[in-house]
């Protein structure tokens, strides 16, 4: 009697155990279903988005490597802007030392002239006196 005792025990958990899991397995099953359908829902929706996200990832790229391009014309720019800037001003120095020079020639010859007009005139008034 001992053993079917024990038997109706076990037989009883048994059917309360089977009791308990039959509405937590369909909670389970109705679970998953919904994260199912959220999931599913999700990607549709994320879909799209990521699409635009990668269109606008590549014209950004795009964009970025345009501006490297202007950023390294107008650096070429600049360095050759620099350069005219340093020719034009060799070119200034060099015009200020010709136009000394031609100063320092014109005074020199106005000198001459002045002190030969000078002489003339002195020879002249020798020989007229």
């Amino acid at each position: 009697m001992d053993t079917q005792f024990f038997w109706g025990i076990i037989a009883g958990a048994l059917i309360v155990l089977v009791a308990y899991l039959i509405p937590v397995i369909t909670q389970i099953k109705r679970t998953a279903k919904a994260a199912e359908d959220f999931l599913w829902t999700t990607q549709e929706s994320l879909d799209p988005l990521l699409k635009r996200l990668q269109k606008t990832v590549e014209k950004t790229n795009q964009i970025a490597d345009k501006l490297d391009e202007s950023i390294s014309n107008v650096q070429h720019l600049t360095k050759s802007v620099g350069e005219t800037g340093a020719i034009i001003d060799d070119i200034n120095q060099l015009i200020r030392q010709i136009a000394a020079s031609i100063s320092v020639m014109t005074s020199n010859f106005g000198v001459g002239i002045k002190t030969a007009l000078s002489v003339l005139t002195q020879g002249l008034i020798k020989k007229g006196g």
